[in-house]
């Protein structure tokens, strides 16, 4: 059976050809699955981490809340809008790309969230302190999504790859290599015998 796409020529030139393309191929199959095990290795332990980012942020949220509702009703409305008015900072994000088996992911380099020092009383400061933790939390959890995405759609990718070469291309192309072998050995025998033939006929004449 030979590859699909591919004109095979029962020569001696072309098997080794193939010889060489197989053995580089198998040399590239070696290389994904590697990659696809160090993948699946990093990526296990990044859901771990997720998981275990996200249930924290909720607890951080739901304790955000909680101080928020009672600082929001010891105040009142228009206490709490005069000081969201006062605070006109920015949230600056640094990202940087993160290669992992040369695939890209972000990295978060650092987040710089407004400062509140001296600009609101304990109680307010208290709440936007904790809104400031699940903010970094939440930009953590960005981070970690965004980087599990990455690599599992390469991981996916590679797979595909991997056993496509596994199943399909390295076995089609082990079988049209003995299959060229075949029909060699069968020529060379075929040659042989039409030689012996030749050779015996000459010594009957010969003998003669």
């Amino acid at each position: 059976m030979a590859v699909v796409g591919l004109r095979v020529r029962p020569t001696k030139g072309f098997l080794l050809e193939l010889k060489d393309v197989l053995e580089t191929i198998k040399e590239g199959y070696k290389l994904l699955s590697t990659k696809r095990d160090e993948l699946t290795s990093r990526l296990k332990p990044l859901i771990d981490e997720l998981a275990r980012i996200r249930s924290e942020a909720m607890v951080e949220v739901e304790e955000a809340l909680s101080s928020f509702r009672a600082v929001y009703g010891l105040l009142g409305p228009d206490v709490v809008d005069a000081y969201a008015a006062m605070n006109r900072g920015l949230l600056e994000v640094h990202v940087v790309p993160l290669s992992i088996m040369g695939v890209h992911t972000p990295m978060l380099r650092s987040a710089e969230i407004p400062s509140v020092k001296d600009k609101f009383g304990p109680l307010v400061r208290s709440v936007t302190t904790r809104l400031g933790k699940v903010v970094q939390s939440f930009l953590k959890i960005v981070e970690l999504e965004s980087r599990a995405e990455a690599i599992a759609l390469d991981l996916e990718r590679t797979n595909r790859i991997v056993n496509a070469l596994e199943k399909i291309i390295i076995p089609e192309l082990e079988e049209t290599i003995r299959y060229i072998e075949d029909i060699l050995e069968e020529e060379s025998l075929e040659e042989f015998v039409r030689l012996k033939k030749i050779r015996d006929l000459l010594e009957r004449r010969g003998g003669r």
